[in-house]
């Protein structure tokens, strides 16, 4: 078993709170690869994508702090750390081969519609949870306005853009998963038991259950 696991899957379906949770329960600490990439550079992952678009601004520093993880825990025991991924991390193959060799890749396949809720709360002018590179189309920020260049001026409109983008991924996640997790509708402390009930504990070495 490697000594990682690494969570990936679309935005706002519950990586990071599920994430802290099992490293808590586990006992081990957690790393979140967006936060990483912040603190090594003082940028927020979405700069990079905006300033030199997904292939030399995301992906790039996405592999960046993966190969600062390998370097890490290579060669470590089981279970040494959770990692949290950024929602585009299965775009960039260099980036995956690099976490694969320490980690087993876990897809937490939630709720996207759970997921369009939670963009259109991050996407208020409050600034406790404005993301620092939200464009501005009509009265409301969307993450996802430069990309898909959507014009946004109700909330519905925001939900509409994040399910336009956020569908056609799943097909890469599952592709790259090794296994997969379906949280519920429930509180996190459920999920986070759902998600440690996905390792098989043996009473000398820990396995992970095929994806399913």
């Amino acid at each position: 078993m490697k000594p990682c696991i690494v969570l990936v899957g679309a935005q706002h379906v519950g990586k990071t709170a599920l994430g802290k949770g099992l490293a808590e329960k586990l006992g081990v600490p957690f790393y979140d690869t967006d936060q990483m990439v912040t603190k090594t550079y003082g940028k927020h992952i979405t700069v990079f994508a905006y300033e030199k678009g997904l292939k030399d601004g995301y992906n790039w520093a996405e592999t960046e702090v993966s190969k600062v993880l390998v370097k890490k825990f290579l060669g470590s025991e089981p279970i040494s750390a959770v990692i949290s991924t950024g929602s585009g991390f299965y775009q960039d193959d260099t980036a995956l081969e690099e976490l694969s060799k320490i980690g087993t890749i876990y897809w937490l396949d939630g709720d996207i519609n759970l997921g369009a809720q939670r963009i259109v709360e991050e996407a208020t002018t409050d600034p406790a949870k404005k993301n620092p590179v939200l464009m501005t189309y009509g009265k409301f920020y969307n993450l996802y306005s430069y990309a898909v260049e959507d014009k946004v001026e109700t909330f519905e409109d925001i939900r509409q853009s994040y399910l336009k983008l956020t569908i056609p991924t799943l097909k890469d996640f599952a592709r790259i998963a090794e296994v997969t997790v379906k949280p519920k509708d429930a509180s996190v402390e459920e999920n986070v038991q759902l998600l440690y009930d996905s390792i098989v504990w043996d009473s000398e070495n820990l396995k992970i259950r095929p994806a399913v």
